[in-house]
């Protein structure tokens, strides 16, 4: 019997530099799924596009090519073009074509970030850092905060400050 979980996870940005997500090899469907999370914006912005007007982005949302998300994927276009309907025909997504590129939008974006249902009761984890913040969220103060707190600590336990600093590096 397959065991159901419960809750989520956060996923750092900085995990699309690192060398296992950049390497030459294909992504499967799963992996492609996981760069659209995050790829999309997290909160609203205004992009220019070639040929001089504007667009707001809302959270949820990227402008990107099926182009790009091949090369990205290392993927043929069409197969990008088929996940993409794939992903629309399940509710995950949206696209909406322009001559500049696609709109891309994540179906319920909010949910995967904030930990609410649809409903917006919350799915029942509890979030607590160690940095104290109780909402899931870690800035970069709370960031610097939380590595000179275990420099601190661990330069008095005669231990090496590096781990933590690799962590959010």
């Amino acid at each position: 019997m397959a065991r159901k979980n419960k809750g989520w996870i956060k996923v750092y940005r900085q995990l699309q530099s690192n060398p296992i997500w950049t390497s030459s090899e294909p992504f499967d469907r799963r992996s492609a799924w996981i760069d659209l999370l995050l790829m999309v914006n997290h909160e609203q912005r205004t992009l220019q596009l070639r040929n001089g007007n504007y667009i707001t982005i809302e959270a949820g949302q990227c402008f990107t090519s099926v182009a790009h998300l091949a090369n990205r994927w290392h993927w043929s276009p069409n197969k990008v073009r088929r996940y993409l309907h794939t992903l629309s025909e399940q509710g995950m997504c949206t696209q909406s074509g322009t001559p500049s590129g696609t709109l891309l939008t994540l179906i319920k974006y909010d949910n995967f970030q904030s930990g609410r249902r649809a409903d917006g009761t919350t799915d029942g984890t509890t979030d607590e850092t160690t940095d104290g913040t109780t909402d899931g969220t870690r800035t970069r103060t709370n960031i610097k905060n939380y590595i000179n707190k275990n420099v601190i600590k661990n330069k008095r336990e005669g231990a090496s400050d590096s781990s933590f600093e690799d962590e959010f590096e």
